[in-house]
């Protein structure tokens, strides 16, 4: 879902420049699901020697997170194919870009610099599933990197970092018990709250300096996702949170193609 909003915009705003590319847009959307994919898939690999041996589970617990390791391979073999290629047509800027990213994509909760255990992935996924994945599909449509693109990332950023920040407050009591140092942990609970609309309030502010500078073109459509801060406020203070990540998710992906139509409407469609 990130990837797919992330590397839209950025080819709307490609082709909102001339850079008219059917191929590349269909090889650009399928490399982003791809490489989220793997890394979604690998991430729990990490996790797997905090499973107590004697776990009644912890063989079909394993045997999953193993499978699922293969599978994110796979992804990352084929999004590796494909940006390889879009890197023979659009040059080495696109390499180093995509390099960075994937070093960085692969120590959100691996290795000796772990993101999420450093309280530190809100800004990981900020950097890389936002302002780099929308400048990166820019750049493979058009071979060089954009200002406008940059500036246009920023909103959709920002509500990429609170869709991480919905899954540390959901699983906050979890963590805090297992002493993972997620920034919620870090921080406490109720001003992890106040960061969550804190996020939301710095995105639209983000759009209307936008729309009155002339960047976006309907305000609007923005109007569209707000019903649903509804629900997410009366989670925000319930004792079972399962169902804000999900929330949080259709917020965010009702906003990015709401964005999309707000900055497409005269200006690409």
């Amino acid at each position: 879902m990130v990837a797919i909003i992330s590397c839209a915009l950025g080819i709307l705003i490609a082709w909102h420049d001339g850079y008219h590319n059917t191929g590349y847009t269909i090889l650009i959307m399928l490399g982003g699901v791809l490489a989220q994919a793997g890394i979604n898939l690998i991430n729990d690999i990490e996790d797997l020697p905090l499973i107590p041996r004697r776990h009644a589970s912890y063989t079909v617990i394993k045997n999953m997170i193993n499978r699922n390791t293969r599978m994110g391979i796979v992804c990352f073999v084929f999004a590796a194919a494909i940006g390889l290629f879009l890197v023979s047509k659009q040059g080495w800027p696109l390499f180093v870009l995509i390099f960075i990213s994937g070093l960085a994509s692969l120590s959100y909760n691996i290795g000796p610099f772990s993101f999420k255990h450093r309280g530190l992935a809100m800004a990981q996924v900020f950097l890389l599933m936002g302002i780099f994945m929308v400048q990166g599909a820019y750049l493979a449509m058009s071979g060089h990197f954009s200002s406008v693109a940059l500036l246009h990332s920023i909103p959709v950023s920002l509500l990429i970092s609170l869709l991480l920040l919905s899954n540390e407050l959901r699983d906050w009591e979890t963590d805090k018990d297992k002493d993972i140092q997620t920034l919620t942990v870090r921080i406490g609970y109720q001003n992890a709250v106040r960061l969550y609309w804190l996020l939301i309030a710095l995105a639209y502010l983000f759009t209307l300096v936008l729309f009155l500078t002339g960047q976006l073109h309907q305000l609007l459509w923005l109007l569209i996702p707000l019903p649903l801060l509804i629900p997410i406020k009366r989670y925000l203070s319930a004792a079972k949170r399962t169902r804000l990540t999900p929330l949080t998710g259709r917020f965010f992906f009702l906003f990015g193609v709401a964005y999309m139509l707000a900055f497409g409407v005269n200006g690409v469609f």
